[in-house]
């Protein structure tokens, strides 16, 4: 999982022993094939990659790293979120933003 989770900010003590590292690709990002993921499928998988991130105590730094990236960069379950759930909060933040800037 190391190419895939490496955060672009500095790497808290204790990063290189995170639960996710040695489990398989697929379990974050789906299959590596061309094939089609059924929905309830892809669902169970993220639902079992987000549970491990649940106990994981890189959790918070890991999201952080995540959404420091552009939406057109988000990909699998990452900091305990998908892909989709990540979007959507870089959306919210973004018209937040605006929203101030308007205001001032």
């Amino acid at each position: 999982m190391e190419r895939s989770m490496r955060p672009t900010t500095s790497l808290p003590d204790g990063w290189q022993y995170r639960p996710c590292l040695g489990t398989p690709m697929e379990l974050w990002f789906g299959p590596d094939d061309e094939s089609a993921e059924e929905l309830s499928e892809q669902v169970r998988r993220e639902k079992v990659a987000a549970a491990l991130c649940a106990g994981c105590p890189f959790g918070t730094p890991c999201l952080a790293a995540e959404l420091s990236r552009p939406a057109s960069h988000q990909w699998g379950v990452r900091g305990g979120l998908t892909a989709r759930q990540r979007i959507a909060m870089l959306r919210a933040r973004r018209r937040t933003e605006a929203a101030a800037v308007s205001a001032a």
